[in-house]
C-alpha cells in the first residue's frame, strides 16, 4: 500500500518545488477581438499524453512559437486526474520532449537536447531533484521504451556521422533513396536499437549493421523486443517494412527473427504507430498496410500475430477506414485503436477474437493520441475545428478536460465559423474531407454572399478533418482576409475524404 501512495504523494511536493505555471484563468471582462495573425503564435500546441502507472496523472507537452528565436519551444506538462492541477516540470531553453513514465512511476523521462549537442534521454526523479541525464551517445536518441522492469530502456538512435571536415564535402548519391523530408540527403547512417542500463548507465548496441530498426515494443517478460525493419538487398525501393523480434538479453547475441511476411508495408513506421504485445506475451498487434502497387493509398488494417510466428489474423478485414496505435486491454480481451471516418479521427474498441467494432469516441473531432492507464483509464489528445488540442479523460463515452492550455487564449479572440462541405465528383460519388471557413457571421450589406478564396491541396494522404490544422484560420501558410470566405478541399486520393 506505500508503495502507491509515494509517487502520488512525490508528485504533489513536486509542485512547489518545480515553480507550477498553470495557465491563467480565463478573463470575463473584455469582449472576444477578432483573430489576427500575432494571434499564431499565442496557440499552445498539446501532444503526447502519457497516464502515470498509478493513475492520478497525466504527463503531456506543450509546445508554442518563439518569434525571436524562429522556432518552437516545447515543455513538459502534467495534470491530475481530476483536472484541477496543471503543473509545468521543464523549463530548459532547448526544451523538452516525449514524456514517458517508469512502470514503477518513480521516473519521468524525456527527450531533451540540454548541456549537449545531441538530444539526449533525461531522467526526472519524482521523490525530488534536478533532472539526471541518462545517456551521451555520440548522436541523437530519436525513440526509447522503458522494459517492465524498470532498469533497461530500449533506445533508437543513429550512426555517430565522424566525418566533420571544415569544408563540407560533396554529397555523394550512391542509394535509391538519397533524400527524405525535412531530414534531407542521406547518407550510410543508420538507426539502430541500444538498450540502457538504468543504473550503471550502461549502454549495450542491440542491433549492429546495415538496416534501420524503429519503434521498439518490450515483451511483458522483458526477455525480448518486437521492432520494424527492412531487412533486405535495395531496401530503398520499396516500403515493405516487416516486424521483427529479438531476444533482449545482454550479450545475448541472438539474430532477429521475422514474424511477417507480407509483400506490402507491416507497420509502416510512417503511421508512429508501435507494435503492442498482448498481455500474456503470446500476440503482436500492428497494422498491415496493402500491396506495394498501391502506395500510400491501400486501407491500414488492424493485425494481429502469433509471437512465435505463424500467419496474422485481421481484425478489421471488413472495415474501409485506417486504424493507428492498437493498445490491449489490460485482460487481453480486446483492443482499442484511432479510427479514421469522414473527416474525423475517433477511439474504437474490437474483441481481440474478432468480432464487432465498438466506438468509444466519435463526432466532427480528431482524436490524435490517447494513452492507457490503470482501471481501464484512457487519457485522449482531441482537437476540433475551433479549438485545438488537449487533453481530456475518457469518461465512459465523455471527454472530460485535464488540461487547459488553450482556455485564456480562446477567451479573448474570436474565431471565424467552420462548416464542413461537399461536393459530387463526376460519376456522382459524395467526396468529403473539405470545410469552409468565414471570418465574419453574416456577408456585407447588399451582396448576395462572400468574397470566396479557394484553397485546394492533397493528393497521396494529406487530409481535411475536424482539426485546426485543416482550418484556414490555423494555416500560417494561407491566413482568410477579413470579411471573406475560404473554401477547401482535399483531393480526389487523399485520406479521410469520404
Amino acid at each position: 500500500m506505500i508503495e502507491k501512495v509515494v509517487p502520488t504523494l512525490a508528485a504533489l511536493a513536486l509542485v512547489p518545488a518545480l515553480g507550477a505555471q498553470a495557465p491563467a484563468a480565463p478573463s470575463p471582462s473584455a469582449p472576444p477581438r477578432p483573430f489576427s495573425l500575432d494571434d499564431l503564435s499565442r496557440v499552445r500546441d498539446v501532444r503526447e499524453p502519457q497516464i502515470s502507472p498509478d493513475g492520478a496523472w497525466v504527463a503531456y507537452t506543450v509546445s508554442s512559437p518563439d518569434t525571436a528565436e524562429d522556432r518552437s519551444k516545447s515543455a513538459v506538462w502534467m495534470a491530475s486526474w481530476d483536472g484541477t492541477r496543471n503543473v509545468r516540470l521543464t523549463t530548459s531553453k532547448p526544451g523538452e520532449h516525449t514524456p514517458r513514465w517508469s512502470p514503477d512511476g518513480r521516473w519521468l523521462a524525456f527527450l531533451s537536447s540540454r548541456e549537449d549537442e545531441h538530444t539526449q534521454l533525461w531522467l526526472l526523479d519524482r521523490l525530488g531533484g534536478e533532472g539526471r541525464k541518462a545517456t551521451t551517445l555520440p548522436s541523437d536518441v530519436d525513440d526509447y521504451a522503458w522494459a517492465p522492469d524498470g532498469k533497461r530502456i530500449a533506445l533508437v538512435a543513429e550512426d555517430a556521422d565522424t566525418a566533420k571536415p571544415k569544408t563540407p564535402l560533396p554529397i555523394v548519391i550512391d542509394r535509391f533513396q538519397f533524400k527524405q523530408d525535412e531530414g534531407g540527403y542521406l547518407g550510410k547512417q543508420r538507426r539502430h536499437l541500444y538498450v540502457l542500463d538504468v543504473e550503471s548507465g550502461k549502454t549495450t548496441m542491440l542491433t549492429p549493421g546495415d538496416y534501420d530498426e524503429l519503434l521498439p515494443a518490450w515483451s511483458p517478460d522483458g526477455k525480448s523486443l518486437a521492432f520494424v525493419s527492412k531487412r533486405r538487398p535495395d531496401f530503398d525501393r520499396d516500403s515493405n517494412w516487416d516486424l521483427y523480434v529479438i531476444d533482449a538479453a545482454p550479450g545475448g547475441g541472438a539474430a532477429p527473427r521475422p514474424l511477417t511476411t507480407f509483400e506490402g508495408p507491416d507497420n509502416d513506421p510512417d503511421t508512429e504507430s508501435r507494435p503492442a504485445w498482448s498481455p500474456d506475451g503470446r500476440s503482436i498487434a500492428y497494422l498491415q498496410g496493402g500491396p506495394l502497387k498501391l502506395i500510400y493509398y491501400a486501407v491500414l488494417k488492424l493485425a494481429v500475430v502469433p509471437a512465435a510466428g505463424g500467419a496474422p489474423r485481421i481484425l478489421t478485414a471488413a472495415l474501409d477506414r485506417n486504424v493507428a496505435s492498437p493498445v490491449w486491454s489490460a485482460d487481453g480481451s480486446s483492443i482499442t485503436f484511432l479510427l479514421e471516418d469522414d473527416r474525423a479521427v475517433g477511439l474504437a474498441r474490437v474483441p481481440a477474437a474478432g468480432g464487432a467494432i465498438e466506438r468509444l469516441v466519435s463526432g466532427p473531432r480528431v482524436v490524435s493520441a490517447f494513452a492507457a492507464g490503470a482501471n481501464g483509464k484512457l487519457a485522449v489528445l482531441a482537437s476540433a475545428p475551433l479549438v485545438p488540442a488537449e487533453v481530456f479523460a475518457l469518461d465512459g463515452t465523455t471527454l472530460r478536460p485535464l488540461s487547459h492550455q488553450n482556455d485564456e487564449w480562446l477567451s479573448r479572440v474570436k474565431l471565424g465559423a467552420v462548416e464542413p462541405i461537399s461536393f459530387k465528383s463526376r460519376d456522382g460519388t459524395a467526396v468529403n474531407g473539405s470545410w469552409s471557413s468565414r471570418t465574419r457571421a453574416a456577408a456585407p450589406a447588399g451582396a448576395s454572399g462572400f468574397p470566396r478564396r479557394s484553397s485546394r491541396t492533397g493528393g497521396t494522404r494529406t487530409p481535411r478533418t475536424y482539426s485546426p490544422q485543416s482550418t484556414t484560420w490555423w494555416r500560417r501558410d494561407s491566413p482568410i482576409p477579413r470579411g471573406w470566405e475560404s473554401a477547401g478541399g482535399a483531393t480526389a486520393g487523399s485520406s479521410r475524404t469520404t
